[in-house]
């Protein structure tokens, strides 16, 4: 890892208030599924989260391996919260202090539990730096010196130890517009959600959800992001069982108001998936190939996760 790292789609700042659940939601739909960002960049994706964000089960997608949870100025120091970094923390998952500019700042009380802490460089005064940066010393957290637009400031920081960055000094915010997949049915992202929040088994939710086409291709994608280096998955039920509980339901909770799209573009899109899926299905029945239910399903989840593969 270089000298200076500049940590990528951070959502959010110390100016503006944290984003809805509902731009968080478009924020990760957009950058782990839409954009494969997990699959295409380096670094740490750091995302907002309010106290509200949190708390709801959009907390649960962000799992350590895909980045860390941003906690931004502002954010209560509660019980409800705090008892929530640590069920979250118990569970590998990473946080980040934004815009600390002091070590009076009463998130700090988070530090046995943070990753990372970002220093605003930009509003801190520069006999807090080192202070800051021994404190996330004896947390054991790493200091990221943020909002650098100043090379004195870059030099000074990295005199006192400073090793990692970010800030319109070393890279001017990228921006990326990626594509939308195909839209989501929202009645079938609605009964698939009820179905797992009853604790249905993984048969009676990939029945539900292989109704739709464009929700497979974003479970396959799911599953992708969350088992690893697991062995892929051989039917939908297993893509499904594969992805945690609580995890699901988060992604689910995001799906349900950021993956639809009422532009005739996007509809004319998600219409050809699905009529592709059907016109397969059809021509694997009507040459009568598969001995079996279980045989014509196999093929049609093998090509969807031929449309899944990383390469295309």
């Amino acid at each position: 890892m270089g000298q200076e790292l500049c940590f990528r789609w951070s959502a959010g700042s110390r100016r503006a208030p944290p984003p809805s659940a509902y731009a968080t939601s478009l924020l990760l739909s957009q950058a782990l599924l839409d954009g494969g960002l997990a699959h295409r960049r380096p670094g740490c994706l750091f995302i907002d989260m309010d106290a509200a964000t949190l708390l709801s089960p959009i907390g649960d997608v962000l799992c350590g391996s895909l980045g860390a949870i941003q906690l931004p100025v502002g954010m209560p120091v509660q019980e409800s919260v705090t008892r929530r970094i640590a069920q979250l923390h118990a569970r590998g998952y990473r946080f980040a202090l934004a815009g600390v500019v002091s070590p009076d700042d009463a998130r700090t009380a988070w530090l046995p539990m943070v990753s990372f802490v970002k220093l605003d460089v930009s509003l801190a005064p520069v006999s807090a730096w080192a202070t800051v940066q021994e404190l996330a010393c004896q947390a054991g957290a790493t200091l990221i010196a943020d909002r650098m637009t100043e090379s004195a400031d870059y030099l000074r920081l990295k005199a006192l130890g400073v090793r990692y960055f970010q800030g319109d000094l070393l890279m001017a915010p990228q921006e990326e517009s990626p594509r939308s997949l195909p839209s989501c049915d929202l009645d079938v992202l609605g009964r698939l959600f009820r179905l797992v929040r009853h604790g249905a088994p993984p048969e009676a939710l990939a029945m539900t959800a292989a109704s739709d086409p464009a929700l497979v291709i974003r479970l396959l994608m799911l599953h992708r992001l969350h088992a690893g280096r697991a062995r892929p998955p051989e039917t939908l039920a297993e893509t499904l069982a594969g992805v945690p509980e609580p995890v699901l339901i988060g992604w689910l909770h995001v799906l349900r108001s950021s993956t639809f799209d009422l532009t005739p573009s996007t509809q004319s899109w998600s219409h050809a998936v699905r009529e592709q899926i059907h016109n397969y299905r059809a021509r694997l029945i009507g040459a009568r190939i598969c001995c079996s239910p279980a045989e014509l399903e196999a093929k049609v989840f093998d090509l969807y996760r031929r449309l899944c593969a990383r390469d295309v």
